[in-house]
Parts: structure tokens; C-alpha cells; sequence
């Protein structure tokens, strides 16, 4: 394995007149211009089935735009190969649902894989970061088995940790807490908060129907409707809700 990890800061994330339509559907985003909130925990809110995941997937450079630009510091994505695209791809963490484990590799695997492909850490350093974060989850004896063999929930887990584990500058979360229970979510909230108080995670993209889980953060709010993404103004009589 010869990649070498070469991360690109990321400073800014734009669309211009992004237009985006899944097959044989009406268009998520039409002509859509919108300069997300950086330096944030940002929570992207719409009824269902308005795009909010589809959002969170463009910014993670899984899927291009039919018309407009997507940039990152002023660069348009939609331009780049594949090589170009992997110093800003290495500064993304992202997590959808329960895809994205490697069948035939364990959970730790799962986990050193991104890691060491990357030269992020020493072998020593990048096994003692995946030991504590599984031991702070209680899924140590899950360590050695492969997703196929393990609960929703434990595989849930392992892939919003995988998300983590790079410790990305921009990080996309779809529904994180559903399929975790109280406590997960809780100890998940706990570390993208002091990741990010060591410098880590700048821009923190989420969706979430959990109010209770979302409670959890100070965040911004960006609504899509009608096609378009909009900054929503702070709601000041919002109240905290424990889980």
C-alpha cells in the first residue's frame, strides 16, 4: 500500500445553480445557490423525502450535480478526477445508514482500513485510537467479527465511528442516533464534541427527526424547501431537551 495521506483544508462549500434529480423524480435542488455555514455544527432539516440526505451526498462527492457547481475553496468538484478529488475526499468523513463496511473484514479492519491505507498513523498509534473508541462504545466483543455477524445496532456504530476515525475537517452524518439507543447516542454526541474541541471536525453537517439527539449540540439550521436551501433564522426560544 503506497497512498500517501494528503489532506486539503477545507475553507469554504458553495453551489451554484446546482440542479439535481434522482431518475424519474421531480428535481431535489433546482437552480440552487447557497454558501453553507462553516465552523458550525449545522442540522439540515426538510420534510421527508426533500433531499436532505441527497444534500449531504453531493457535499461528500458521492453524487454530481446534472447542472451547476459544486465548490470546495472556489474549486469545482464536478471538474475533478478522481486523483484531484481525494486530498478534499480525505478531509470528508461521511456516514449513511448501515452501508459502507467491507463484508469480509471485521469491525477492527473496517476501522484500521482508512488508517493505514492512508499512512494516517503508525500501525501502534492507529490500533490504540480504534481500541479506546470501541472499548468507550462496550463493543469489544465484537472486535474480531464481520459485519454480517454482528446487531444493527453495533454496525450502525461501527460505521459512524469509520466516519470518525480520520478525525476529517468536514463531517456528514444521515439520521446518526436511529438504531442506537439513548446511551450510544449520547457517547456519540460526547465525542464529535471533544473531537472538535481538540481542532477536529470544523464543519459538522447533520440530519436528524431527533430532536432530543440534536438537543445535544449547539447548531445552525439550513431548511430545504421547494427545491432551494435556505439559512433558517435562530430559533431563541428554543429549549434543551435531555435525553
Amino acid at each position: 500500500m503506497e497512498a500517501k495521506f494528503e489532506s486539503e483544508k477545507i475553507n469554504s462549500l458553495k453551489f451554484e445553480s446546482v440542479t439535481f434529480a434522482h431518475e424519474s423524480h421531480d428535481s431535489t435542488l433546482f437552480q440552487a445557490d447557497f454558501d453553507f455555514p462553516m465552523n458550525d455544527i449545522v442540522w439540515v432539516k426538510s420534510y421527508e423525502g426533500a433531499g436532505k440526505s441527497t444534500v449531504l451526498q453531493i457535499l461528500a462527492g458521492l453524487l454530481a450535480p446534472q447542472h451547476g457547481k459544486y465548490l470546495i475553496n472556489d474549486v469545482n468538484v464536478t471538474e475533478l478526477s478522481f486523483e484531484e478529488f481525494l486530498p478534499y475526499r480525505l478531509s470528508i468523513g461521511f456516514s449513511f445508514d448501515y452501508g459502507g463496511l467491507i463484508s469480509n473484514r471485521t469491525v477492527f479492519e473496517n476501522l484500521m482500513l482508512p488508517l493505514e491505507y492512508h499512512k494516517v498513523l503508525p500501525f501502534r498509534a492507529a490500533k490504540d485510537r480504534i481500541d479506546k473508541i470501541i472499548k468507550r462504545f462496550e463493543i469489544e466483543k465484537y472486535k474480531n467479527e464481520r459485519p454480517a455477524h454482528i446487531p444493527g445496532r453495533v454496525r450502525k456504530l461501527t460505521c459512524l465511528i469509520r466516519s470518525l476515525i480520520m478525525y476529517p475537517e468536514v463531517l456528514l452524518l444521515d439520521d446518526a442516533s436511529v438504531g442506537l439507543g439513548t446511551d450510544n447516542a449520547q457517547m456519540l454526541s460526547d465525542l464529535i464534541l471533544e473531537i472538535r474541541k481538540d481542532g477536529h471536525l470544523r464543519h459538522v453537517f447533520m440530519t436528524s427527526y431527533d430532536e432530543k439527539f440534536m438537543s445535544l449540540f449547539d447548531y445552525k439550521i439550513i431548511q430545504i424547501d421547494q427545491s432551494q436551501l435556505f439559512n433558517q433564522a435562530p430559533d431563541l426560544e428554543k429549549k434543551a431537551v435531555n435525553l
